[in-house]
């Protein structure tokens, strides 16, 4: 499933965020044994390449607006993960048995690349500890955002968004679609607030199940160094826990920052993100 075909209008506003961004970025379709997956990058194309991995139907070009000034150092490699709302065909993987962790091993090895530091968003810091599992040598550094992967909520989102998304069910209205989204990202980020409402229209489901959860017997072979940031008030995951399950997963948590903000964070968090990121990536 190629979700940019489903709706135009979905289609356009993947191409408006691509010509949005700061610089000349490149797209294209990388073969890989288990079929095409469409890539962006940006940086020189000279410098050591990273790998970026998104949040749930949050593709390419919104992941590297936000993680833009990595790219004044890095090859910054953004593919549209498969089963999201990005151009890569192809249904979800299966949450279990690396199936995530093999889909990235083509990525990594259409590229030609060794090993290289990696971030990941959300539901891509799932993916990212599942290829830390798979190959963990792989792996040189790791920023996780807000991520998945180490626990399954529940009853926080289920309590935050039941109800509005109930209404926009009922309603299928902009204003119910503002309601359902201010506990994920309140007003931080309009255009992909757009995008993401383009993408309920075109009646584009949900991958819900990231990988995960991993435990610590899983990732004794990972040692690069690890960081995290957690949201005060994250929609999905409790600050305190993710800490707690990530200091008990990870012997290689080196920094751990709490934002103040949504699991979304606004643009003054993003720039605060960006600018602890790329100093991580570069001294580590």
């Amino acid at each position: 499933m190629n979700a940019t075909l489903l709706s135009p209008e979905l289609n356009q506003q993947y191409q408006q965020q691509w010509h949005s961004l700061p610089e000349e970025v490149q797209g294209s379709y990388v073969n890989t044994h288990l079929g095409p997956v469409w890539v962006m990058e940006a940086g020189p194309k000279d410098a050591p390449p990273l790998i970026a991995l998104h949040g749930l139907h949050t593709p390419a070009p919104f992941n590297l607006e936000l993680l833009w000034p990595l790219t004044q150092h890095f090859r910054v490699i953004s593919p549209d993960i498969p089963g999201q709302a990005g151009k890569t065909p192809g249904l979800a993987p299966v949450p279990s048995h690396q199936a995530y962790a093999m889909w990235l091993d083509q990525i990594m090895d259409a590229y030609g690349i060794d090993k290289c530091p990696m971030v990941g968003l959300s539901f891509g810091g799932a993916v990212l500890l599942d290829y830390a599992v798979l190959h963990p040598q792989r792996i040189t550094t790791a920023s996780l955002i807000v991520p998945a992967g180490f626990f399954r909520p529940l009853w926080r989102p289920l309590k935050k968004l039941f109800m509005p998304l109930v209404g926009f069910k009922l309603n299928t209205d902009r204003m119910h679609f503002d309601s359902l989204m201010k506990p994920l990202m309140g007003d931080n980020w309009s255009a992909l607030e757009q995008y993401y409402y383009s993408v309920f229209m075109a009646g584009i489901p949900m991958t819900l199940i990231p990988p995960g959860p991993f435990a610590i017997e899983q990732l004794l072979d990972f040692k690069a160094p690890v960081q995290l940031f957690v949201a005060e008030e994250d929609v999905y995951f409790a600050p305190d826990k993710l800490i707690e399950k990530s200091r008990k997963a990870l012997q290689n948590l080196v920094e751990v920052h709490r934002i103040d903000d949504l699991h979304i964070p606004n643009q003054q968090h993003r720039l605060l993100i960006q600018k602890e990121v790329t100093r991580f990536m570069l001294n580590n």
